[in-house]
């Protein structure tokens, strides 16, 4: 070829070929991608390469997810090869890492400042109070009575009684008093357990004289004192609350023919608009939802009724059928293509109940004619921010699992990273793992290994609009779970 002269057609055409091949190669070693690949070695078995592009958008979902097209491995219920959700993490996950890293520094430098050997026993007899002090309320939270506790996991010290420090740091004093003794210190969205709140020694900074009682592990010690009322939010199980919603749903099915609204992605279709727009009376979003009519008619009034929520059959048109939702306790026409009877539940044998305001969550099961508690433990929900969603409350169909999904970035809509030990439930909001964010290695984007432990879990809402577990608990309630057995449940 002489300079300056251009390559002939066909040889342009065979370099974009050879191009494109490289590309869908590189994408065929994706996580969640079921496709033949060369095994990893020891030292690369932590990476794996993804070279997806950005997904399509949907102009009347700001925020839409990948567009995907149901497989017949989707539709059996089986795991998916290709899920791709929004970006599940919201606020950025290094930030979520920067302060797990200074929790572990700052627990570090507690147990120093402490002066004492991590081994050594706890005191067993406390000193005479400095000062005098009234105790206005007692923390004592029980497992009902009608509940057996039967533990089937319990990797973590959980207290059902917690003040999360919401401050940067709080001193824990030896009484209700500023000027005493600092016998402790709580970091950034630690939580220490909680025994009683009392009236002590006014603070003028903070306009209080109320403090919490607490006790904090540090190593094996066990440190007791006081921290200032201001610095933490009082956290709870509530599980009174969570078994009074387990007992009602279980009513529910057991009374009736139980279903689920389904439209993950608009897959059935695109829900009309409501009053010319995409969000309803309540607040809830069209997009993933189906119509549910006050009537048996396509002009009544209608609310949005969103993807997963579980529903109740009382009877049936050539259109409709007329469903009872018991989260709303409230009875409405929906088409038929919206309601799935695919796995419903016949029995309620297995329930996971979210508590959004205390960001916890506790594990039931029935069993041998009672239900058990096997599990309860902090939880992270999501944020009503810009790019971020809050978790729905209400009744839901654990609709299917997944080893692990992939997430997009809200700004660029490529993949961002996975998230392990996928439950979904709600449109496309999982209970999940720690999610891990791609990294670039020697200019390459690679996915980590799975990350066990985040130190915001529990404390505020920062996902999208998943659950946020650890990831050994999420790896055993995707054990755990059956399909068409189980059920979520989100309070408030």
């Amino acid at each position: 070829m002489k300079n300056g002269q251009h390559n002939h057609p066909a040889a342009l055409i065979i370099g974009c070929t050879l191009v494109f091949c490289s590309l869908v190669l590189s994408a065929c070693n994706l996580p969640g991608i079921n496709m033949t690949a060369t095994p990893l070695t020891q030292t690369s078995q932590a990476t794996i390469q993804e070279t997806v592009p950005a997904a399509p958008t949907e102009t009347e979902h700001p925020f839409s997810p990948a567009d995907t097209e149901p497989s017949e491995i989707d539709q059996n219920n089986a795991e998916p090869v290709d899920v791709v959700e929004e970006n599940i993490n919201a606020e950025d996950l290094s930030e979520d890492m920067r302060l797990t890293d200074e929790a572990a520094a700052d627990q570090q430098e507690a147990l120093a400042e402490s002066g004492k050997d991590a081994d050594s026993p706890p005191a067993l007899v406390e000193p005479a109070p400095a000062i005098a002090y009234q105790v206005r309320r007692q923390f004592d939270t029980q497992i009902p009575a009608k509940i057996v506790p039967n533990l089937l996991y319990d990797s973590y010290v959980v207290y059902h009684d917690y003040l999360l420090i919401t401050s940067g740091g709080a001193n824990i004093r030896e009484w209700p008093d500023a000027s005493s003794a600092k016998v402790g210190r709580a970091g950034y969205f630690d939580k220490v357990r909680l025994l009683s709140e009392v009236e002590g020694v006014f603070v003028e900074s903070y306009d209080t004289n109320i403090w919490y009682e607490v006790e904090q592990m540090m190593g094996d010690q066990i440190v007791h004192g006081f921290i200032l009322s201001a610095l933490g939010d009082v956290r709870t199980f509530q599980f009174d609350k969570m078994v009074e919603s387990v007992t009602t749903l279980q009513a529910e099915v057991d009374a009736n023919v139980t279903a689920y609204i389904s439209n993950y992605k608009n897959w059935t279709g695109t829900a009309p608009l409501y009053q010319g727009g995409t969000v309803d009376a309540f607040g809830t979003k069209r997009y993933q939802s189906a119509p549910g009519y006050s009537e048996a008619s396509l002009e009544s009034e209608f609310r949005y009724l969103t993807d997963g929520t579980l529903v109740s059959i009382i009877a049936e048109t050539d259109t409709f059928y007329k469903v009872h939702v018991p989260f709303y306790n409230g009875t409405f026409y929906v088409p038929k293509k919206f309601v799935s009877l695919k796995n419903s539940l016949e029995q309620l044998t297995k329930v996971i109940v979210v508590d959004r305001h205390n960001q916890n969550e506790g594990v039931f099961e029935w069993s041998d004619g009672q239900w058990q508690l096997v599990s309860y433990i902090y939880a992270t929900t999501g944020e009503q921010a810009r790019h971020k969603e809050p978790t729905d409350l209400g009744y839901f169909m654990a609709i299917q699992k997944v080893d692990q999904f992939l997430y997009l970035d809200d700004i660029t809509r490529q993949i961002a990273g996975y998230a392990p030990y996928g439950i979904r439930f709600n449109g496309g909001a999982y209970i999940h793992g720690v999610p891990v964010d791609l990294k670039i290695i020697n200019g390459t984007r690679v996915f980590p290994p799975h990350q066990e432990y985040l130190h915001t879990i529990g404390s505020v809402p920062r996902s999208h609009k998943c659950v946020r577990n650890y990831t050994s608990h999420a790896k055993f309630l995707h054990a755990w779970t059956d399909i068409g057995q189980t059920a979520i449940i989100v309070i408030e």
